[in-house]
């Protein structure tokens, strides 16, 4: 006979069953594991026997149906594998299941063994620890002895597959910081159905509040749930110990079974017992046979209860019916207790013999006539209700937001932001400049879309230094035949637009994207016909605006090389072209592109792009003076591009309001936009030009928006002292001294009288603060900005053309009539714009950093004077 560990035992002596039935806790490793079968039917037949005794004394009087269910009671610890117990089931005990994880769930317990108490928790523990090992060993796989504090000869622990395992005391292991004992987790996981069960149903987290372990355990990439390492842990460590455990309680449960029918089979009359043929010699009503228990117990497993009238025989002995009926409800009770193992649907069929009934023609509900039969009314046979229950969690754990997986869209960045660099322009070899430049000539479709291809890859190509790129200063007639390209596809030869009225409404970016919203939300928007669409008769060729926009993205790209600054800022042909496609007309009362062949979002972009390039071309950028009609276009288109991403009055507010709106950061566009106007109007000469292209309705249009994005209240100034909002507020006070320096006399004393304006209280203010910090860092970072402040308001203070560098000749015979009175071009009259403000002037008069710089300084006490 070969056991479940393996190993070949002798055959049982009578001394050595006689000390297994004394013991009812043999430990795991013991000679006593098996039975032999004829030894334990013996046994088993001896014990029913008393059984059928006491119930035949005791008839109807409810005893335990504990000894005709086949039921086996493994009464010690796991680690032992449950060895039988002959003596049968308590009342209301579950076969298999409890009795390890209690202890003292058999009351008879002590008696049988008087010499042997209670078994404790220590003890259980560790029959159970060396159970595991033992089979682990036997599995090739065997657990480090600091973990089950069993020696193992077999483990090594450089090759053991259990070395990332962390021991926290004999029996334990440590998982998120916490001590996982092996005996608690096998005890709660068996009761709750089996490892497989949880992890059919999802259930390891119902687990976790029993170890106060976390839900989630930080990893270097990430998080990573503590469920699925704990049901990892216990399905590579545990799971064989629960399937060897289980499968000793089946087999256990199948011998006792075979036992009990066997000394059923020899307890029946002869009258009873089966013909050769198959049928039975005498047929006995089953009205007449006492209901046993495992009767009732079938019976109210149908849905039936009990006949109290029913009543047995004279001699006490059951009849044929009375033993069918067992055996169906021992086999009933088998196959339901498998199906809850397996967590399936319970059988529901009718019995054997029912269906044999029915079979032969037989009504199954009919009881059988004889002498002493009664007629009793057959009972309706319910079957079992099973409902299914579903929890709904209160809420739900997702790992997404708004439908989108946020993790994978952070990975996806990291990757794109570590993509390969630019290649050098030498990767590509020798590129035939001539070959573009006929292939750009001749229109063709297919060349065209060739030649433009490889010049934008070209101008994405960077030199053996930053500046260094694609040289377009020796490539002249290719940027000719390219301009002449962009002009054919915006205008096809149409002349160009009158220059910007004075009167004329200036349309900005805002408005644009409005107005594109408003077109592209309209029902069936992609079926109506707009401008820039594309026309059915062009064939199979590019639309015409996806080539201008590629034009306009290479001219871009040219100007990002420091190399190319200075040859394309000399170029007035390129700057025309381009802010004379960025012009914007009215159609119906609404903004469109002055080219037709662009709509209304090629217009948006092409702005942006056009403004880009203006950046980064504006440092070289020299006007003539007197500038052409061709110079003054360019300036006037300029300006109001510019301007376009400046009015707008929601978008013209100081850092708080632009940081409650939700950018963190200055806005980007505006940024551009200052730093180009800044950068444009930097020389005297190009502030000269300005000043004669630009209406002064406009300049005090963006005179004002720039005042109104300074801050006022002590939040604005805590967010400028960030670095970027730092840089912003420096180009917007740039910004409004150049624009003071441009504006005529008249719009100086307009801007002067405003006093919805708030220029003197806004910019003392911003004088102040800057200037009176405690901090001598960022006072230096600051002086920068109070010096151009000071500025400003000394030229809108003098009201003076600053351009008109003519002087009053001095009156005869003038000269040593007296110091400062005749001739002295510095004496200044009329109250200061802070003369109002003495105090504050005289304290910052009183600063060293201002007594440091004399012009500042003269400015300052210029504008504190009373006449």
């Amino acid at each position: 006979m070969l056991p479940q560990n393996g190993q070949i035992r002798q055959p049982l002596s009578q001394h050595q069953l006689d000390t297994f039935m004394s013991n009812s806790n043999p430990a795991f490793d013991s000679p006593y594991f098996n039975l032999d079968p004829s030894q334990a039917a013996k046994q088993m037949q001896a014990i029913n026997n008393a059984n059928q005794a006491r119930s035949r004394a005791s008839l109807g009087g409810g005893i335990s149906s504990g000894s005709f269910l086949g039921g086996i009671n493994p009464t010690h610890d796991p680690a032992s594998g449950f060895s039988p117990n002959p003596q049968g089931l308590p009342q209301g005990s579950n076969p298999g299941m409890n009795p390890f994880l209690d202890p003292m769930a058999h009351p008879n317990a002590a008696a049988r063994n008087p010499n042997q108490g209670p078994v404790s928790i220590k003890q259980r523990q560790a029959g159970f620890l060396n159970g595991l090992a033992r089979i682990m060993a036997q599995r090739n796989t065997p657990l480090p002895p600091a973990l089950t504090g069993m020696d193992t000869p077999t483990y090594d622990p450089n090759t053991s597959q259990w070395k990332m395992v962390e021991p926290a005391e004999v029996g334990a292991f440590r998982l998120a910081g916490r001590d996982i004992e092996l005996f608690k987790l096998w005890t709660l996981v068996f009761q709750a159905g089996g490892g497989a069960v949880l992890s059919r149903d999802n259930s390891w987290h119902l687990i976790l509040p029993q170890f106060d372990l976390p839900e989630e355990y930080p990893l270097p990439n990430g998080q990573k749930s503590v469920a699925q390492i704990l049901a990892q842990y216990y399905m590579a460590m545990l799971l064989p110990f629960e399937e060897v455990y289980r499968n000793n309680i089946q087999t256990q449960q199948r011998k006792a079974q075979a036992s009990r029918q066997a000394s059923l089979g020899q307890a029946l009359p002869p009258s009873a017992l089966p013909r050769p043929d198959g049928t039975a010699s005498q047929r006995v009503s089953q009205t007449n046979v006492p209901q046993t228990p495992a009767r009732r117990l079938s019976s109210a497993s149908q849905g039936s209860a009990p006949n109290p009238n029913e009543g047995g025989q004279a001699n006490g002995q059951p009849s044929d019916g009375s033993v069918l009926d067992q055996e169906q409800g021992i086999k009933r009770k088998l196959e339901s207790e498998e199906a809850d193992n397996k967590r399936v649907r319970q059988k529901t069929e009718p019995l054997a013999a029912d269906s044999a009934a029915a079979t032969n023609g037989i009504d199954p509900s009919s009881t059988p006539s004889g002498p002493t039969s009664m007629s009793v009314p057959a009972r309706p046979r319910q079957r079992p209700s099973r409902r299914k229950i579903e929890y709904l969690p209160l809420a739900r754990d997702v790992d997404t937001v708004g439908g989108r997986d946020m993790k994978i869209i952070e990975t996806e960045t990291i990757a794109t932001s570590l993509r390969r660099p630019l290649r050098d322009i030498n990767d590509w070899g020798v590129v035939a400049v001539d070959a573009l430049t006929m292939s750009l000539r001749s229109q063709l479709s297919t060349e065209l879309s060739y030649a433009l291809t490889t010049f934008t890859l070209l101008s994405t190509m960077r030199g053996d230094t930053p500046t260094s790129g694609f040289p377009i200063v020796q490539c002249s007639d290719l940027l000719e035949e390219v301009l002449d390209v962009l002009e054919e596809r915006a205008f096809g030869g149409v002349e160009d637009l009158p220059e910007f009225s004075e009167g004329s409404q200036l349309t900005t970016h805002k408005e644009l994207v409005n107005a594109l919203l408003e077109v592209e939300s309209q029902p069936f928007a992609s079926l109506q016909p707009r401008q820039g669409a594309k026309d059915p008769d062009i064939g199979p060729r590019q639309r015409p605006g996806n080539i201008i926009i590629t034009i306009i993205n290479i001219i871009r790209n040219l100007s990002f090389i420091h190399d190319n600054a200075g040859f394309l800022a000399q170029q007035e042909r390129v700057f025309d072209l381009m802010l004379r496609i960025c012009s914007i007309t009215m159609k119906d009362g609404k903004p469109a592109a002055a080219a037709s062949a662009l709509s209304l979002g090629d217009l948006i972009t092409i702005r942006k792009d056009t403004m880009q390039t203006l950046m980064h071309l504006a440092g070289a950028m020299q006007f003539s003076d007197p500038p052409s009609k061709t110079t003054l276009s360019i300036v006037s288109r300029t300006f109001h591009l510019l301007a376009s991403y400046l009015v707008d009055p929601s978008e013209a507010v100081s850092p708080m309001a632009c940081v409650q709106s939700g950018n963190t950061k200055p806005p980007y566009l505006a940024d551009v936009a200052l730093e180009t106007m800044t950068r444009l109007m930097q020389t005297d000469t190009n502030r000269k030009v300005f000043s004669k292209a630009i209406p002064e309705a406009s300049i005090r249009a963006v005179f004002t928006s720039s005042i109104h994005r300074l801050p006022v209240g002590d939040p604005d100034f805590h967010i400028v002292l960030r670095d970027r909002w730092l840089g912003y507020l420096e180009k917007v006070v740039m910004n409004i001294y150049s624009l003071a320096f441009v504006a005529s006399p008249e719009l100086k004393k307009k801007i002067k009288a405003d006093r919805s304006l708030g220029l003197k209280g806004v910019m003392l203010r911003l004088i102040q603060k800057f200037l009176l910090t405690p901090s001598h860092e960022m006072k230096s970072q600051f002086l920068v900005s109070a010096r151009r402040a000071i500025e400003a308001m000394k030229l809108l203070d003098d009201c003076e053309d600053s351009f008109d560098t003519s002087e009053a000749a001095p009156a005869t015979l003038s000269f040593g009539m007296g110091y400062g009175e005749v001739g002295d071009s510095n004496t200044e009259k009329g109250t200061g714009l802070l003369g109002g403000n003495r105090e504050v002037a005289w304290d910052l008069l009183m600063l060293r950093e201002v007594q440091a710089d004399g012009v500042m300084f003269t400015e300052l006490d210029s504008l504190s004077r009373i006449e």
